[in-house]
Parts: C-alpha cells; structure tokens; sequence
C-alpha cells in the first residue's frame, strides 16, 4: 500500500494503538510496521490467529508471555564470543522460563486455538541449560553453590573479614584520641580507619586517601597489612573462579543458539498475536468474511479511531456498482465514511479484526488510492486545485482492477462549470480503468450524472432538517443537498443575508438550467428578439406549482404558493400563516417546492391545522356525525 493512502486514512495511528498493547519492543516494532497484504490465504490465517487469540483472552487474562529484556542482543553477544555477565544471564534464565510456560499454556489451548496452539511445538524448553543458570545464577549474581571451588573461596574471604572486622575494633578502640569517627571503611579495596590530619604520624599505618578537605586521612593499619594481602588475593581468585563458571555457561548457550534464536521468533510472535487480540477487544472487533473479488458489503461498521461515538455505516460496493458518488453538507460526516471505508480495508488486509458485523464481506485490494484534504504547498506555489490534480494524476496512472479509489471534493477548488465537467471525466476514466470508486463531490449536477451513467450509484449523508444537525448516517440510491443556508443559519449569520444568498443562488440556478434563446436570422431585430425574451418570462411565470416557495418584493418576505395561478393571473399564498391572494407578476420564484420538501410529502401538513388534519383523517375511514371541517370562507365538510 502506497504511504499516501496509509497518511491520510491514519492507519499509522491504528498501528500505534496495537503497538501499545505489544510487551516487547520487537513485537512492538513489528505492529508499527505491519502492512496490508493481498495473498487471501495468508489473511485469512492472521484473521483466525487473531479470533483464537482472542478467544483464548476471554477465558484467560493473564497470558505467560515475556518482554525479553534484550534476550536477543545476549544471545547475539554470546555467539560473537562475548562473556555475560551474571545479571543478563538471569535475563536468560527468566525468558526460558517464560518460553516453557508458555508452551505449556498454550497446548492446553487446543481445543479452542487449534492453530496457534499449534505453533507452541516449535519452542525449545532447553531444560539442561535452564537448569543449569538456575543453579549457577540466583538474585542476578554467581551463586556460593555455583562450584566447590567458589564455596571454598567465598568461605576463606568470609573469615578473613571477620578477623579483619575484629582487629580494626582493637586498633579503633586503642587510637580513638586520633581518629575522627569511630567508621570503618573501604577505600582501594582495603580497609581504612579515618585519622586526624594532624595525627597521622603518631598512627602506626599507611595513607591509602584523604577527605576533599584535607582534614582527615584514611589510613590502613599496620597490624592487618598481612590480612588485607590475604583477603586481596582470595578476591582474585573468587573472580577467576566467577569468570569461569559464566564462561560455561556461556558455551552451553552458544550451543543452543539456534533454538534461543526459534524461542525469541516464537515469543514475539506470541506477543504480537495476543496485542491483535487486546486491540480487537478494546474496539470491539470480529472478524469479518474475506474474498479476492465480490466487492464490499460492509455492516454496522466504525470507524476504529472514533469508538462508539460513531455512526455505524452499512454500504455496499462492486456488488450492482461499481462507484459510489455521495453529496450532502460539509459537515455530515462525508469524509469519515470514506475513511472508514479505506481504513477498514487496510485492517482486513493485514489481519486485524475490525468494529463491524462478522457478516460483512471484504474484497481484497491490491492497493488503496486516496485524495482527501487540502495538499496546498506553499513551496511549490501549488493551489489546493493544483495539489489536487497531481494527486489524481498520480492516481489516474495506478488505478486499475484490485484498485480501491477514494476521492473527496473532486473537481473542487476551481470555475464550478470547470470543476464539474472536470470531475465527470475523472470519474469516468477512473470507472474504465475497473476501479473501485468512492467520490464525495458538492456539485449538485453530479447527483444527476451518478443517476443515469452505467456503474454509478447516489449515496447521501442524512441531514435533520428540523434540527438542522447532520445525522453521519449514509444513505445509498439518494444524492445529498449542500444545507448550506441551513447550516448557516444554525451557525448564527443574519437572516437578511441569508435570505438575500437563497434569492441570488437560486435565481442563478434557474438562470443556467433556462435555455438559451435559438440564435435567429441574422436580419432579426433587437425589437423581435426583446419579444422572444418577454415571452420567455411570461411562460417561465405560469410554472409556479403547489409548495413553492416565491419572494413579494412589496412586503420583503417570502410565501408559500397554495393554489394554482388562475384565469386571471393570481395565486394564493400563506404568507406568516396568514392566506393572501397576489397576482403571480408582483412575486419572483424563489425556490421550488422539490427543494423544499422531500419526495411524497404531505402539503397538508403545510396548509391545514393539525385538528383539521386529524378530522380529515378521522373521515377518510368512516363516516361520522357532528364532525365538520369548517374553512375561513365558510364553505365545510
């Protein structure tokens, strides 16, 4: 997968979270770099090992498996021929440890993990060896037992210090006048008694140090000279005899190198494992179907990153299309669905469970293309049009079958005419190349091209109009509607400017959907052709329905058209729940009534109060008595 499509989908934060629950830094770095693949078998079996994992964490919470502590740099050291110290073959000892209890954890696993459970056969117990630094090695240090030779040794130091300890208590009772404290300490490997500057040639003994000061002076007695020599070479020996035994021990692991090596590949990968499982857990992931073709049928799907806030997304795609255009606000959640969608597919791919229905199907992709967001760059003095078109020019060049592309305001950042004939084509040439598609695009023409054009399908992302909130949710078979008045309306902007920008947008909108007048005979004359012009108005007046909105340039406000314009020209109108009948030449169309109401709607709801409605109701089922429906007019039912 291209770096691109893993920046801007954020799989890299996804990795991140399941390093976390990695305990080695190797297996750690192992989920950082965790890609997507395209070989079916192998996801399908990353996918099983993580459900078994995660079966076998259902039932377990504490799972035997070791952090290493650097396990692999000891053994690397051993076989360059470097000699270990006590404390890093305790590191040993403690991971052979954990190598033989996770074995045997995970053969008694078997019936719920048969295959993982599996890869615990391949782990080298090395029992000898264990034995052997467990024996030699306690607390992080050679132990007395380690050999005879050490014990004898470790026995004569034991007793010289002892008539060492008991001789400087003589001499420190005995020379207290000159001494500065009554401490014994060690100075240069001797032991030193702590004398006064000034009486250090009254003292029988010979200046090994002094204090920073000058004060005082450390000096070793003359009466344990022969002692402190003795305890000096013992110590010499004990090393030698301590180099020894670490030397062995050393040559028994370089023997096993090969299985230390097998065991540390067999726990990371144990650790790696159990890391998937504990991310699935705590995104509420299953595993999902897999297939090489078929497309997508994704359900009660979210997006990783977002938990349970987010609104679960149900979709399909390369099933009975191939490319999915969605309209709708800026602020509905367009983007997210199709890094979703992406993300996702990623995960799949590189085995990881995802928080979706374990019914949801996933094709496999050979690679993810994505256009999301503003790529301006300053240093190259590129626009935010400009960026886009590299993109998709890079894009455009990678798309083809097992190509999953992800585009978001295509075309955008340009002439609207420009960018909409721009996008139609890109998307085109995109669906020839056998891509799969997803398009997010604020050209509301595009709604029409996606209806009609082969492979195409309309999605929307719902949007409350009543609370004016988006709702995140997906629709599919249904183009959006920008809500931008809507919106900003919501966002607080004046209602004088809002009502001035539905005036102008949606008198230009008619403006380009009005066909240009036919060019005439070049004699025609301007007269002729203010007349054609005229008539034009004339008919585009009498198309006023039912439910449109129209603008009174007398009263500054806006009513809704009640009844059809009659004979005589005039319509009625509810204007502030007040009814007025108005010539149609003193409104202006303002917007129409498709725009206003979604398909099917109930004017009623509009025109008539709820009780009348009720009543209505009542008496399209039956006929009841003393119920009558009585009108401003007088007339009732």
């Amino acid at each position: 997968m291209n770096k691109t499509a893993i920046e801007n989908l954020e799989f890299h934060k996804v990795l991140e979270i399941l390093s976390s629950f990695a305990m080695s830094e190797e297996a750690k770095q192992r989920a950082r770099e965790l890609r997507p693949i395209y070989e079916e078998g192998t996801i399908k079996r990353w996918l099983n090992e993580t459900t078994e994992a995660s079966k076998i964490i259902e039932k377990s919470s504490s799972i035997p498996v070791h952090s290493l502590h650097g396990v692999e740099q000891i053994v690397a050291l051993v076989d360059k021929g470097y000699l270990l110290t006590a404390e890093q073959f305790g590191f040993l000892g403690s991971f052979l440890d954990a190598v033989k209890k996770i074995k045997r954890f995970m053969l008694k696993q078997e019936y719920h993990a048969p295959t993982i459970s599996s890869y615990a056969y391949s782990l080298f117990e090395l029992s000898e060896l264990a034995d052997e630094i467990a024996r030699c090695i306690r607390n992080n240090k050679v132990d007395d037992y380690a050999s005879r030779a050490l014990m004898k040794t470790r026995n004569k130091i034991v007793t010289i210090e002892e008539k060492l300890k008991t001789k400087l208590a003589q001499i420190m009772k005995s020379a207290s006048p000159y001494m500065q404290d009554q401490v014994i300490s060690v100075r240069n490997g001797r032991y030193v008694v702590p004398i006064k500057n000034e009486y250090k040639r009254k003292f029988a003994g010979v200046i090994i140090d002094q204090s920073s000061s000058g004060q005082t002076v450390y000096m070793e007695p003359n009466d344990i000279q022969k002692l402190q020599d003795e305890l000096t070479f013992l110590k010499v020996e004990e090393e030698l005899e301590i180099q020894k035994i670490l030397g062995q021990l050393a040559e028994m692991t370089e023997q096993h190198k090969q299985e230390l090596l097998i065991n540390i590949e067999g726990m990371i990968a144990y650790d790696f494992i159990f890391a998937k499982a504990k991310f699935s857990k705590s995104i509420g992931g299953n595993e999902v179907q897999v297939h090489q073709d078929g497309g997508y049928d994704i359900r009660q799907a979210r997006h990783p990153l977002l938990g349970v806030e987010a609104v679960p997304l149900t979709m399909t795609l390369g099933k009975e299309y191939q490319a999915l255009v969605i309209t709708g606000p800026n602020t509905g959640g367009k983007t997210v669905m199709m890094k979703t969608v992406g993300l996702l597919a990623m995960m799949v791919q590189s085995g990881l469970h995802i928080p979706a229905n374990p019914s949801s199907h996933f094709c496999i992709v050979k690679n993810i293309l994505v256009d999301i967001g503003d790529h301006q760059s300053i240093e190259q003095s590129l626009s935010t049009f400009s960026s886009h078109i590299q993109q998709v020019k890079e894009i455009l060049k990678m798309a083809r079958k097992d190509t999953l592309v992800i585009l978001d305001e295509v075309g955008s950042g340009t002439d609207p005419r420009e960018g909409m004939g721009l996008a139609i084509s890109i998307l085109e040439a995109i669906y020839q190349s056998g891509a799969l598609l997803i398009a997010t695009t604020h050209y509301s023409e595009m709604k029409d091209f996606a209806e009609k054009a082969e492979g195409f399908e309309n999605g929307s992302m719902d949007f409350d109009i009543e609370t004016l909130q988006p709702l995140y949710k997906l629709t599919i078979g249904k183009g959006g509607e920008s809500q931008a008045f809507s919106i900003a309306q919501r966002l607080g902007l004046p209602m004088e400017i809002i009502e001035r920008a539905k005036e102008i947008s949606f008198s230009q909108h008619r403006e380009e959907k009005t066909s240009i007048i036919p060019k005439t005979r070049a004699n025609v004359k301007v007269g002729n052709e203010k007349k054609q012009v005229k008539k034009s108005e004339n008919n585009r007046l009498s198309q006023y329905k039912i439910g449109d909105a129209v603008w009174i340039p007398h009263l500054q406000t806006k009513g809704i058209i009640k009844t059809e314009v009659n004979s005589r020209g005039e319509m009625e109108l509810l204007v502030k729940n007040k009814q007025i009948t108005i010539n149609q030449k003193r409104v202006k169309p303002f917007i129409d009534a498709k725009e206003l109401y979604p398909e099917n709607y109930d004017l009623d709801q509009v025109f008539e109060k709820k009780e009348i409605r009720k009543k209505k109701k009542l008496m399209s089922r039956k006929y009841v008595e003393d119920i009558s429906i009585q009108y401003e007019d007088g007339e009732g039912e």
